[in-house]
């Protein structure tokens, strides 16, 4: 009798951007790392590595030393990671935020979906729910995935379209975003400290107070490495009565100081 074959999974290899934002995450959390070390823990050749490592240095993302990487020190007030990379870093904890501000949102609201991988996230999450929900966004990442479900109506303002991504920004839907009365927004933060919420561009600092302003209630969705942070531009304090969904490894002392600030905090679980 023949012998039945197992059948085995095989990984897809991870595209260049997937590889540099794992790579970040671990720099991130260890500040020096080595080739090997981050060989091992993405599953690629050291080669690989190295021309990864030189790519994310010439983009001045780290420091890289003869051997490995060094983090940054302090972090420049204007600088953020390119897109891609950015869609790929903390990806599982973004999906689990995401999906975690998809259950609030109810049938027949009006929703506002700022510009972000996070809220990138939760737009899946609610087509993935089959609510039927007016959807306000100057993404057309996420008016894309939104434009999937047939019962979702979905309103893009127009504006300028920012270099190097898929944001707009901008008139007119500056003024459109801050006339409106949405029922809840879900704003993305590139930093979080004090209760402040800033970000690299007045452009889009000023895309994301309209939205603030046009809705009645507003949720921050933002991984827990993005508190302690200050960015060039402020957006807004957190009001009272804000809700911010992170992940559960937020440092007890900022949760603390949130609450004091009358700022609901969600804490989700991130799977291993």
């Amino acid at each position: 009798m023949p012998r039945l074959r197992q059948s085995v999974t095989v990984e897809p290899p991870l595209i260049p951007a997937a590889r540099q934002a794992r790579i970040l995450d671990h720099l991130k959390s260890r500040s020096v790392v080595a080739i090997a070390e981050l060989a091992s823990a993405i599953g690629v050749s050291a080669s690989t590595v190295r021309r990864d490592l030189d790519d994310l240095a010439a983009a001045g993302q780290l420091r890289r030393t003869h051997g490995g990487a060094v983090a940054l020190g302090a972090a420049r007030t204007t600088f953020e990671p390119a897109p891609a990379i950015a869609q790929h870093a903390r990806s599982v904890a973004k999906r689990a935020i995401g999906e975690a501000a998809a259950a609030l949102v109810e049938p027949g609201q009006s929703v506002v979906f700022d510009s972000s991988s996070t809220v990138l996230e939760a737009a899946r999450a609610v087509v993935a729910r089959g609510v039927a929900i007016t959807a306000v966004t100057n993404d057309l990442r996420i008016a894309a995935v939104l434009a999937d479900a047939p019962r979702i109506r979905v309103i893009v303002p127009g504006g300028t379209l920012r270099p190097g991504s898929l944001t707009l920004v901008g008139e007119p839907g500056q003024s459109f975003a801050r006339g409106l009365a949405a029922d809840i927004a879900f704003l993305g933060a590139h930093a979080i400290a004090d209760g402040t919420i800033s970000e690299t561009s007045i452009e889009v600092a000023g895309i994301k107070q309209a939205m603030a302003e046009g809705a009645r209630h507003l949720a921050v969705l933002t991984d827990a490495s993005k508190f302690g942070v200050v960015a060039f531009c402020k957006v807004l304090v957190l009001p009272a009565g804000a809700l911010v969904v992170t992940d559960d490894t937020l440092d007890g002392a900022v949760r603390r100081g949130l609450a004091a600030r009358g700022v609901d905090v969600v804490g989700v679980p991130v799977p291993a």
